[in-house]
This record gives C-alpha cells, sequence and structure tokens, in this order.
C-alpha cells in the first residue's frame, strides 16, 4: 500500500470513529427527545384547572317571624319577616342570608364544595350555617342558600352589632365578611319598639 493510500484509510478511518461516538454522547440523544418532554410539560401546566384562593361572600340580614311583638304583627305589608333590615330589637330574631361565590367559575358554593361557613360574635363564640333551599315551597324553593338564625336577648347591649362570617371551600379556597365601618350603616341592636312606631 503507497503513503498516500495508508494516509486515506487513517483518514476515513478516523472519520468514522469520531461519527460513531459522537452518535453516543448524551448531547446528540437529548435533543430530539428533550423538545417533546417540554412540550408535554408545558401542555400539562396549561390544560391545569385554575382554582381560586379567594372567595366573594354575599348576603343580607332579615327578621324572623319570632319575636315580633304585636305592633310590627300589624304593620302590615311590607311585611317585616324576610324584608331586608339593620336594625333589629332586643328580643327579635335576626337571620343571616349569604352565599360564597367563587370568582373563577362563577358559580355560588352549595354544601358539597364548602368545608365550613361560620359566624363569630364580638364576644368570641362562634356558630356554623346551615345550606337550604328558601321561598317558595318546600318542594320547589325559590333560592338555596347559607342561613343562620341567632334571637338578641332581652338584656343585650343596645348598639352595633359587628359580627364576622367566614367561609372555607373544599378545594382550599377561603373567603371573609366584615360589617362596614360607617356606624349609620352598621348592623345594630335597638330598644323594642324602638324602629317602628306604635298604632
Amino acid at each position: 500500500m503507497t503513503l498516500r493510500a495508508r494516509v486515506l484509510a487513517s483518514c476515513v478511518s478516523a472519520l468514522m470513529l469520531a461519527a460513531a461516538c459522537g452518535s453516543g454522547t448524551g448531547d446528540s440523544a437529548a435533543t430530539p427527545t428533550s423538545a417533546p418532554s417540554q412540550t408535554k410539560a408545558v401542555a400539562a401546566t396549561q390544560a391545569a384547572p385554575v382554582l381560586a384562593k379567594t372567595l366573594v361572600i354575599l348576603g343580607d340580614t332579615i327578621r324572623s317571624q319570632q319575636g315580633l311583638n304585636d305592633v310590627e304583627k300589624n304593620i302590615g305589608a311590607p311585611e317585616i319577616h324576610c324584608t331586608q333590615q339593620s336594625r333589629f330589637p332586643q328580643g327579635g330574631r335576626i337571620v343571616w342570608r349569604m352565599k360564597a361565590l367563587d370568582p373563577v367559575t362563577g358559580s355560588y358554593l352549595d354544601d358539597k364544595a364548602v368545608a365550613s361557613f361560620t359566624i363569630t360574635f364580638p364576644d368570641g363564640k362562634s356558630d356554623k350555617f346551615a345550606y337550604g333551599g328558601h321561598g317558595g315551597t318546600k318542594e320547589a324553593p325559590q333560592d338555596f342558600l347559607w342561613a343562620y338564625g341567632w334571637t338578641v336577648p332581652a338584656d343585650y347591649p343596645t348598639g352595633a352589632l359587628n359580627v364576622k362570617i367566614d367561609v372555607k371551600s373544599i378545594a382550599g379556597a377561603s373567603g371573609s365578611f366584615d360589617a362596614f365601618r360607617v356606624a349609620a350603616a352598621q348592623l345594630t341592636i335597638t330598644k323594642p319598639g324602638q324602629d317602628y312606631p306604635r298604632q
């Protein structure tokens, strides 16, 4: 074999060896497989559902039929019970009607989606709301909501009654409702007959 032929054969062998070694490194093997993995990871991230962290609580307070005095029973339409109000006499019964809204889905949470729905009074005592149908008939309620009733003790101090309402969903979201700080807008306990004229 001539010198030229030997040199040519050596170069070809070196090139083949380099090609073989290069194909076994992590660099060339990682490139084609990493792109699909990254694509799958991004797709999985994009497909993950967005969960609410904060819930919105909304509702009102109404007077129950329990505890109405004779004057209040005779006032007529609109009847005192089941009508929104913020002033309640000693001995009267307050009912909080509330809903918890998931701002991501736009849906109200029922008893299957809520872990706890509580009210806490100024003295630190707390209690639970109950979920159920309201209005209409028992077979066909007009609405479903969370409610809690409390009868004001006859000797309960008059003035603002600032309670705190908290809700936690099974999915881990939570929300709180605090009263307005404007005195005239706060839920207020009054003396019996103070809010309505006697006949």
